[in-house]
């Protein structure tokens, strides 16, 4: 029953890890790597969360979101967020210039730009391609995933036992117990959006839960999941949620579940969350001189010129491809994450779109998917991977202003035998204050008013 975790991971070691942790690494140092920890450990208790109500109740975090008043603002509001937070394609464009290494036979430049977009469109008609097959979309995903990110941190960790020098190991340790420590001038763009993606992507890690419904944990069982167009069949997904009777056996039964919960973000998302985030950006600190800017292009493969040099082309190709693969299952994964929390939406609010879809969830799910690949073969074409990102990544941390307002609410419309303890509150309040504070002093403080706070 473990697995939703490595869904998860699928956009988690991703553009924080291959990409913005490195380029925080190479430019400052190790020294702001006490909020990796931090980090992985709030975004895991945040996750549980969530996904805790999700296995009581048998709906996506979003759509009992959407259930508060007023509905008529929270609908349209939270849709526009995640839309307007995920619908970029920048991963798809960084795996490709990975992908372009193979190519070329060296790391893609700026006047490649034009064949990296290309390459980029093909690799996000790929994802489409993958989420049209099996029986349940979910799985089929869950398959990807699980042996993908073993694969890819199992090598990570080896190259970063060959080539991390016994300094680099000391300026990390230092580094996790230099709490508060922020350089001065620091980017606050770079910055945000690295906090953004240290474990998967700040506030908005309440659409995760959708997999734990798919997956049936809980009285998710009973609602139904999104199958796939072709091997999948048609299933009755309920627009509403279920709810267990609270009897000595029902929550013997849910403790179950809680604990299965409780193991699948410990044990999987938090460990391998924190390992993809500390082991790809040592690498680059040990081979990267201290202050270097990693080019916004060739973005996938940046330190595949210095394994090169080391090892030859075993290490040049390589490193391409661990940064291909990273980036791209990321792609794969916010395609289907962003598809399946606007369908859910959308068909557990509205009557009009289940009556139009014929009881047919595909129809919802395929349409979007359509309409989202028509205009990421736009957006594509529109700015370098590295600064499509950055928005994405910054955006995430918006959700810190109303997520946990929206989950304490729900919370507390549960019986009392099932509510979160009191424990959790602090650590999710501090999250999100977190997540604020980057939001705030990126977008209003840096990009409209042009202040500086570091």
């Amino acid at each position: 029953m473990l697995g939703p975790a490595f869904i998860a991971l699928g956009g988690a070691i991703g553009s924080g890890e291959w990409l913005l942790g490195p380029a925080v690494a190479a430019k400052y140092g190790l020294g702001l790597f006490w909020l990796v920890w931090i980090g992985v450990v709030l975004q895991t208790i945040y996750n549980i969360a969530f996904a805790r109500v999700t296995a009581a109740i048998g709906e996506p975090a979003l759509v009992y979101m959407a259930r508060n008043k007023p509905r008529a603002f929270w609908i349209p509001f939270l849709t526009a967020a995640l839309i307007i937070g995920y619908v970029w394609p920048g991963w798809a464009l960084a795996a490709a210039t990975g992908l372009g290494v193979f190519i070329l036979g060296r790391v893609p430049g700026a006047g490649e730009a034009a064949f990296v977009r290309y390459l980029g469109m093909a690799l996000f008609l790929l994802a489409l391609l993958i989420v049209m097959i099996g029986g349940k979309i979910a799985a089929t995903l869950e398959l990807i995933f699980r042996y993908l990110i073993i694969f890819i941190t199992i090598s990570v960790f080896i190259l970063a036992l060959m080539v991390v020098t016994p300094e680099v190991w000391n300026e990390l340790l230092v580094g996790f117990t230099s709490i508060g420590y922020i350089p001065q001038g620091v980017d606050i763009f770079l910055l945000g959006g690295w906090w953004a993606y240290i474990a998967w992507a700040s506030a908005f890690n309440y659409l995760l839960t959708n997999y734990y419904r798919d997956k049936g944990y809980g009285m998710s069982y009973l609602v139904g999941y999104i199958p796939a167009m072709i091997g999948g069949k048609k299933i009755e997904l309920s627009a509403t949620g279920k709810i267990f009777k609270i009897t000595p056996e029902n929550l013997a039964t849910w403790r179950l579940w809680e604990r299965l919960i409780m193991a699948d973000q410990w044990l999987i998302f938090a460990t391998f969350a924190f390992l993809g985030m500390v082991l790809p950006s040592i690498m680059v600190r040990s081979v990267v001189p201290l202050g270097t800017d990693l080019p916004a292009w060739g973005i996938a493969a940046h330190v595949a010129n210095e394994f090169g040099a080391r090892w030859g082309p075993i290490g040049f190709y390589f490193i391409a491809l661990i940064g291909f693969l990273i980036l791209w299952t990321t792609q794969l994964q916010i395609m289907d994450m962003l598809t399946r929390n606007v369908t859910d939406i959308l068909w557990s609010t509205s009557e009009r779109v289940r009556r139009w879809a014929k009881g047919d969830v595909r129809r919802v799910y395929y349409t979007f998917f359509l309409g989202y690949t028509a205009f990421a073969m736009w957006a594509i074409w529109q700015a370098p991977p590295l600064v499509l990102l950055l928005i994405s990544a910054n955006i995430a941390n918006f959700g810190g202003f109303y997520a946990w307002l929206l989950l304490w609410n729900i919370n507390r419309k549960l019986p009392k035998e099932i509510r979160l303890k009191w424990y959790y509150w602090p650590p999710i309040i501090l999250f999100s204050a977190i997540c604020m504070f980057f939001f705030i002093s990126v977008f209003i403080l840096g990009q409209l008013l042009g202040i500086k706070i570091f």
